[in-house]
């Protein structure tokens, strides 16, 4: 059922694109700001709240569902996996930065990475290397919660699940970026997640280069995701991670990395397919 939902739910976003009528967050936005008048400003208990009564009010429409018929899970599961995909453009605004690069525009190249949500405000005038650090760095990231932390969630426990992490990641990114368990929670959520990707992408990319990589942090526990992440791609893509970030390299980086994330999706849905098939 898992499989289907994600098959289907991925053919509407081919549809949709960017414009994903589901994204809307006000209510999550309004229900977070109750949620903190209830408990009187207690942050813990107001993620509590925010975060988890939503995910477990999922899961009891679906067992109600079930109780049903099981067919009944596929259209609320599209729904709540289509929600949980990662919000606005991507891919355009990775290719408009790079032609940014190439006719070296700072200020249109520094308009892109804001809205990649890459911090600007403390680069120096045409500190073109740290800029493209960061750039590279946020898109990965991005590629990987938009769309890699919610599948594997989602294969893993099914849709309610994935939309735990979309929640968690609007409290913690969004709503209240300071609150501590927000953010222990959504690094304990995309442990796993980050490091099969990483393996994912030896597979679909340079293996030595990746594995020696995913190998050394496989079981580190102080890591964030976008410090495990980086090194990752940058081993699949072949690229030396101590090599200068020129116009070119970072180009061909951002490229690249468009197309790994592409051949690693197609082998997730392969790898689940075959899963379901054998057990």
């Amino acid at each position: 059922m898992n499989l289907f939902i994600v098959i289907l739910s991925i053919a509407f976003l081919q549809v949709w694109g960017a414009a994903n009528p589901l994204h809307k967050d006000n209510w999550f936005a309004v229900w977070a700001d109750w949620c903190e008048a209830l408990v009187k400003g207690n942050s813990t208990f107001a993620f509590i709240f925010a975060v988890l009564l939503p995910f477990f009010s999922i899961v009891a429409v679906q067992g109600f569902l079930l109780w049903f018929s099981p067919w009944l899970l596929l259209p609320l599961g599209m729904l709540v996996l289509l929600y949980s995909f990662g919000r606005g453009e991507f891919a355009d605004i990775v290719s408009e930065y790079t032609k940014a690069c190439y006719i070296e525009d700072w200020p249109s190249a520094l308009e892109r990475a804001r809205r990649l949500g890459v911090d600007v405000d403390n680069l120096a005038d045409n500190d073109w290397p740290t800029l493209h650090k960061h750039v590279l760095d946020e898109a990965g990231y991005r590629g990987f919660e938009r769309m890699f932390a919610i599948l594997f969630w989602c294969f893993s426990f099914g849709p309610a699940v994935a939309f735990l992490y979309r929640l968690n990641f609007l409290y913690s990114h969004n709503l209240r970026p300071d609150n501590p368990q927000a953010e222990k929670l959504l690094w304990v959520l995309e442990w796993p997640a980050v490091r099969l990707l990483g393996l994912s992408f030896a597979l679909t990319g340079n293996f030595v280069g990746c594995f020696q990589r995913w190998k050394e942090c496989f079981f580190c526990a102080r890591r964030t995701t976008v410090a495990v992440l980086s090194p990752l791609i940058l081993g699949a893509l072949l690229v030396d991670d101590s090599m200068t970030q020129t116009d070119e390299v970072t180009r061909k980086e951002l490229n690249l990395l468009t197309s790994l994330y592409t051949r690693t999706l197609w082998l997730w849905l392969a790898a689940a397919a075959v899963l379901i098939i054998v057990v």
